[in-house]
């Protein structure tokens, strides 16, 4: 990877993240920089760095999960960074597995764990919120029973479900499973 193709991937990822009507995958990760405006930057190195990376768009929405509004030279430079990208690989690459664990700590009645009452977070999202289960669990779970309609309209204006829904929503492009397998697993789980 070039440094300016490192530098395009960054700058659409990173609209990706912090903008509600860009869409990464939309526009196939490519933004309106040219190569003549990169030359022009003083943050070229960065790029180089970022460049060299084995995974730079998995390096990239890792940290852009985490912290959307990160800066380049945060991340190349920066050893939390790679810890960061090596813990969220570590979730992709053991996926089923994390989805198992976090389903066993949802409540036994399948139905309870995404119901909102009298406008409280549904207890799915409170073990989010606590870090009991995974940011991949609750985009998958939310996405199968496609109840984001549902916590939209029941949870408008509350600024802790509106940055969590940016976050579910963007993410969840990028989350690799088989869905009939995930499904038969939480159809047993639940018997």
């Amino acid at each position: 990877m070039t440094p300016f193709e490192a530098f395009s991937m960054y700058i659409a990822l990173k609209n990706h993240f912090t903008q509600k009507r860009f869409d990464y995958l939309k526009y196939n990760g490519k933004s309106r920089m040219t190569q003549k405006s990169f030359e022009k930057r003083k943050d070229k190195i960065f790029f180089q760095k970022l460049a060299k990376h084995e995974d730079v768009q998995g390096f990239l929405i890792a940290n852009f999960i985490k912290n959307p509004k990160s800066w380049i030279k945060e991340l190349v430079y920066s050893e939390e960074s790679e810890r960061e990208y090596r813990s969220w690989l570590k979730k992709q690459q053991s996926l089923t597995y994390l989805f198992k664990q976090d389903l066993s700590k949802l409540d036994d009645d399948f139905n309870q764990n995404l119901k909102i009452e009298q406008n409280q977070h549904p207890i799915v999202l409170k073990l989010y919120l606590g870090n009991k289960i995974s940011l991949e669990t609750l985009c998958i779970l939310i996405k199968m029973t496609k109840t984001e309609k549902y916590f939209n309209n029941n949870l408008k204006d509350e600024p802790i479900w509106e940055e969590i829904e940016l976050k579910i929503k963007k993410y969840t492009p990028f989350i690799q499973y088989n869905e009939e397998k995930l499904k038969k697993i939480v159809l047993d789980y639940f018997k």
